[in-house]
């Protein structure tokens, strides 16, 4: 690793500045709680248990202290933690790293955001080495290299990042909530769509005079539900297979990204003839997350569905796109399917819950006009969530943007008066003695 560090500054071996401390646990009383790699959650930290010396898990092999910095051993893995009042005393596993400077050397909360940063984690992956899961050995961290700065400035670093991480942390709970508000927002659009408040001045819940309610039996030309057993016809490159992953609520639009695919190459019968989709048909789930819809539209080809999906084709005369919509309205078409979904262990609907949907119907011109109002408001929120996918996607990687510039010496002044690193070190090798 090329040293491009500031003056003053030192690049050194992990293993050799700080105290990497070796597994073992003394005999203690009592219980103490234990976390393994598997109980971080991000900021969060759940015990796996409380167990006395003796009848801890075997990989419970670690105690650690106020100040300690403990990072996963794991591949591809941040668990980074400072140990802190409530974490204090209490065991740990054997997958985790657990470090300690060496007195009053290295800041120990420098030394947090430095395991968490792809300085360190960089250099963790390439070292990792295992047949079934890739970790980093004691032996391999012996190779590390991390960033010493004089302790005056690495005092600096710790409060500019303690800083602007907190800024980072507020702006992402300004926005996490924009999906939520999205999501209200366009299921509000299709209630007023569907009870007629979109097209007309209307305040009472009755819907307009010339609007009239059918039921899917006639609407419908063609209601059915894919076959089982096609597991044998699945191919890499056949025909599109539709499933349940494909669809999604508060939308119309069939997912077809490749991680949702599933292709299959069917069988040249009725069956396969049956289950085959056309433009402007209306798939339905219904098992599990029932009334999920998809319209068929024009970009997909060559089709069929599986048997958790129904296949409803409308008559002449009826707006597919309506019809769409107002059975992903949850005060449409997903209220009634909720009412009359059954199943003890696992909630779904027949085909004859779809027959007896009741559909509110505007004359055909109203339908059209309520589907352009539907997706010019629809347009307006799909902006907004383009923009609130940009700034999350900025704000998740500013942090790792904001530790590469601590870490090259770029997030504060120098301090050409702080005591140098070198002298630091000259520190650090009499406290190890």
């Amino acid at each position: 690793m090329e040293n491009n560090l500031p003056q003053g500054w030192e690049l050194v071996k992990l293993v050799e500045q700080l105290n990497l401390l070796p597994t073992g646990v003394k005999e203690f009383d009592g219980t103490k709680k234990y976390f393994s790699t598997g109980s971080i959650h991000e900021n969060e930290f759940k015990p796996e248990g409380e167990f006395t010396f003796t009848n801890r898990p075997s990989r419970a092999n670690r105690i650690a202290s106020i100040g300690d910095v403990l990072q996963a051993r794991m591949k591809a893995t941040d668990k980074g933690i400072l140990i802190d009042e409530k974490l204090d005393k209490q065991l740990f596993s054997t997958g985790f790293l657990q470090i300690r400077p060496f007195g009053n050397t290295y800041n120990n909360k420098l030394l947090y955001y430095l395991i968490k940063s792809d300085f360190f984690l960089s250099q963790k992956n390439e070292l990792a080495t295992g047949s079934t899961q890739e970790a980093l050995t004691d032996n391999g961290a012996k190779e590390i290299l991390i960033p010493l700065p004089p302790l005056a400035e690495q005092h600096r670093i710790v409060a500019k990042l303690d800083a602007l991480m907190q800024k980072v942390e507020n702006y992402k709970q300004r926005i996490e909530n924009i999906p939520t508000i999205l999501k209200r927002f366009r299921q509000s659009v299709l209630a007023a769509a569907v009870s007629g408040k979109l097209t007309n001045k209307i305040e009472e819940e009755n819907l307009p005079e010339d609007w009239k309610i059918l039921f899917g039996k006639d609407v419908f030309e063609f209601i059915t539900s894919g076959s089982r057993g096609w597991a044998e016809y699945y191919s890499e490159t056949g025909k599109l297979f539709i499933r349940v992953t494909n669809l999604d609520f508060d939308t119309i639009k069939i997912n077809t990204v490749p991680s949702k695919n599933k292709y299959v190459n069917p069988p040249q019968n009725a069956e396969g003839t049956r289950t085959k989709v056309r433009i402007g048909d209306i798939l339905i789930s219904i098992t599990g997350d029932v009334g999920m819809v998809g319209l068929v539209e024009d970009n997909i080809e060559e089709a069929y569905i599986n048997q958790h999906v129904c296949l409803a084709r409308t008559k002449e005369g009826y707006y597919q796109k309506y019809i769409a919509y107002y059975i992903s309205a949850m005060k449409g078409g997903r209220k009634y399917f909720d009412d009359v979904k059954r199943g003890a262990t696992k909630s779904g609907l027949v085909l004859g819950d779809i027959k007896s949907l009741p559909i509110p119907l505007p004359p055909l011109e109203e339908q059209k006009e309520i589907v352009r109002r539907v997706e010019q408001l629809f347009a307006f929120a799909d902006k907004i969530e383009v923009r609130y996918a940009k700034a999350k996607d900025m704000l998740d990687k500013m942090p790792q943007s904001i530790l590469a510039k601590a870490f090259r010496g770029e997030l504060v002044a120098q301090d050409p008066t702080d005591e140098p690193a070198s002298v630091l070190l000259e520190r650090i090798k009499a406290k190890k003695i």
